[in-house]
């Protein structure tokens, strides 16, 4: 049964309540490679654009670089697979995927270091 005018007012009245809008431009064709990255990872376009957007913010913010993070970020492909298990161990740390994959690095970069004293020797 279709919504009454009521029930879509009080949705509208309710969404300009509690959300703030704006549009978005961008050339030609990235809305599709946007939604297509979404849907891979399992996302609305919605959560995945503010995911990114909170993701970047955190990336810029100071607070990170404080905490022995890297002042300068890079860019690292990895497979979708390896991308779609840190987000999920990320949420399940409530962490963001950036923060959570460098405390990995970290910590197996010192597993790395006391294997390769217990090994009497450097690893390569």
């Amino acid at each position: 049964m279709p919504a009454s005018k009521a029930q879509q007012k009080a949705v509208t009245k309710y969404i300009k309540a509690k959300y703030d809008r704006f549009g978005l431009t961008m050339p030609k064709g990235n809305l599709d490679t946007i939604k297509a990255h979404a849907e891979a990872c399992g996302e609305s376009t919605n959560a995945f654009i503010g995911r990114a957007i909170t993701e970047t913010m955190e990336l810029d913010s100071s607070p990170h670089e404080a905490a022995g993070g890297p002042q300068e970020a890079g860019v690292v492909s990895l497979p979708l697979e390896a991308i779609k298990t840190a987000q999920e161990a990320a949420e399940a740390a409530g962490e963001t995927v950036p923060v959570f994959v460098s405390r990995a690095v970290e910590t197996q970069a010192q597993r790395d270091v006391l294997a390769s004293k217990e090994e009497g020797g450097e690893r390569g």
